[in-house]
């Protein structure tokens, strides 16, 4: 079993954009978390706590507003969908996810109804953070900060999407080999 805990919090999707009818249906995220945890290697795990699945409507306004560093600029923090909070005082490192920012930048809505795609969205950001902890603290690497968290997230994706989709694997390695090919041909011709 993993070191890390999870915690699962509501997460709620409009279905009407009328403000007299706002019903809302649950969008569940069953075993996705723990399978997603289950691709990343036991080592690197070591030392993290939690992953936080919230909304942003549940945070402060402190946490909500403001501006980040990221590629040495400053990025407002209602554009993030992820943190990666380092030991401090005695507190272990922890990620924090902002799920309706994360699944909110959607264009098709449909599609998060599709576990594959959904999972996809998600993986993206928590592997991008786990990349952060990685670099941070098990196997530092001396480039740009985010460049590496986004090699551990295509790593660490791929892992995720051998174990789950493996059926799936000769189909996209196919699509990603013609789309290489017509990038090629198209550079050819000029």
């Amino acid at each position: 079993m993993h070191a890390v805990k999870l915690f699962q919090w509501p997460i709620l999707s409009r279905v009407s954009s009328n403000p007299i009818e706002t019903t809302r249906r649950p969008l569940t995220l069953r075993a996705s978390p723990d399978l997603f945890l289950q691709a990343v290697p036991e080592e690197y795990l070591v030392g993290l706590d939690c992953v936080v699945l919230q909304n942003e409507g549940g945070l402060s306004r402190r946490d909500r507003m403001g501006k980040v560093r990221s590629r040495k600029r400053k990025v407002d923090k209602s554009r993030v969908c992820g943190f990666y909070h380092h030991a401090w005082q005695g507190r272990p490192a922890w990620i924090e996810i902002r799920v309706d920012k994360t699944l909110g930048n959607v264009s098709p809505k449909a599609s998060l109804w599709i576990p594959f795609f959904r999972e996809i969205f998600l993986g993206n950001v928590l592997y991008h953070e786990i990349g952060h902890y990685i670099d941070a603290s098990i196997r530092p690497e001396y480039r740009e900060k985010e460049d590496v968290a986004d090699d551990w997230k295509g790593k660490l994706m791929t892992n995720f999407l051998r174990r789950k989709y493996w059926y799936a694997v000769w189909p996209l390695v196919l699509v990603g080999k013609f789309r290489k090919w017509r990038r090629a041909r198209k550079l050819v011709r000029g």
